[in-house]
């Protein structure tokens, strides 16, 4: 069985311009309006087509109208509609959800799923969604601390032993907490972790993580290479073996035979807009730029893309299709670019 892991990102909310000509937001730019049987549709042809993993974002109003699923109950259905598939969130936003909780919410899903799960967790970043939902949104380096005692916390409740579990941290106190049922997966469900800071974010991949991801923007050859040498320099410094680490790349695929489709989805999407929060992102306004960063054209296009990220040491591969609710670029690609890699 190949190594390289292929899945499938859920569009969880629309992203097609609601006037003019910009979408609404870049992950789904063809997709006019929240619609959960087109959603469920994707997630079964994601399963029938042999894809390993579908993954869910958690925002709660990023989308066109500011419609958009909750990620653990849109996970929870998925587990349920779904026979094989792992599930994760990219990623659970850690300020949304007590860590205790999740980790009692983490360890029923994967005995439902029959072990299936995958958890993927990150700091928080959209301040909007703070702000309107009542959550106090602290600076970057206290979400980072809260995060780094929330998956310490986590692991504590996973490995108990059926005698109650007690954290005394800065963020986070539980007093003979139970988290019973455990989960399946031994000695849980795969962490992972997404984020770019290098000096604290990383360190925490190299402490905590079992995947690190890359956002959708960091994910060209060059950033992968460099970030993937700042995790390993970390592991060395925490004293952990790199190999145990998996690496992610999180992005855009657009995958076609026909030049037409993909000029209208590029004039859709370029130049990228960015929302105030992200920062120091790159400038992507040409099919040039687009291709540093998407895995896009033809499947022998696309299959090349996905081999120079495999050459940096990336083997699990998330990917929005763009075309989405059209569902064609997804079958074109497991029809002819995951056989290259089995």
């Amino acid at each position: 069985m190949s190594d390289i892991s292929f899945e499938y990102n859920v569009p969880v909310f629309a992203g097609a311009p609601d006037e003019g000509d910009d979408p609404v937001h870049r992950d789904t730019p063809m997709y006019e309006e929240l619609d959960w049987k087109a959603t469920k549709k994707g997630i079964l042809k994601a399963e029938a087509l042999g894809f390993d993993a579908v993954w869910a974002p958690d925002h709660l109003m990023l989308g066109r109208d500011h419609a958009e699923y909750e990620c653990w109950t849109l996970l929870s259905a998925i587990a349920g509609m779904t026979d094989d598939i792992r599930i994760g969130s990219l990623v659970l936003c850690n300020d949304y959800r007590n860590p205790a909780l999740v980790a009692k919410m983490a360890a029923t899903l994967d005995v439902v799923s029959d072990g299936r799960l995958e958890l993927g967790l990150g700091a928080g970043w959209h301040e909007p969604e703070y702000d309107a939902y009542g959550w106090k949104y602290r600076d970057g380096f206290e979400r980072l601390m809260r995060l780094d005692e929330s998956i310490r916390l986590m692991k504590r409740l996973w490995a108990d032993d059926g005698s109650g579990v007690s954290f005394d941290g800065d963020h986070y106190q539980i007093e003979d907490a139970y988290c019973t049922p455990g989960p399946v997966q031994d000695p849980h469900p795969p962490i992972l972790v997404g984020g770019q800071g290098e000096q604290v974010t990383l360190k925490l991949v190299a402490k905590h993580a079992d995947v690190w991801n890359t956002d959708v923007f960091n994910g060209d050859v060059g950033t992968l290479r460099h970030k993937i040498g700042v995790i390993e320099d970390h592991c060395s410094t925490v004293g952990r073996d790199p190999d145990e680490l998996t690496y992610s790349w999180d992005g855009h695929v657009i995958c076609t035979r026909d030049e037409e489709k993909l000029d209208r989805m590029l004039d859709r999407m370029l130049p990228i807009q960015f929302e105030e929060e992200y920062q120091d992102q790159p400038d992507i306004t040409t099919e040039a730029d687009a291709r540093e960063y998407f895995v896009m054209g033809t499947p022998e296009e696309c299959a090349e893309a996905i081999q120079d990220r495999i050459d940096t040491g990336v083997t699990k591969f998330q990917g929005w299709f763009v075309d989405f609710p059209d569902l064609e670029g997804m079958e074109l690609f497991a029809d002819e670019v995951i056989p290259q890699f089995s």
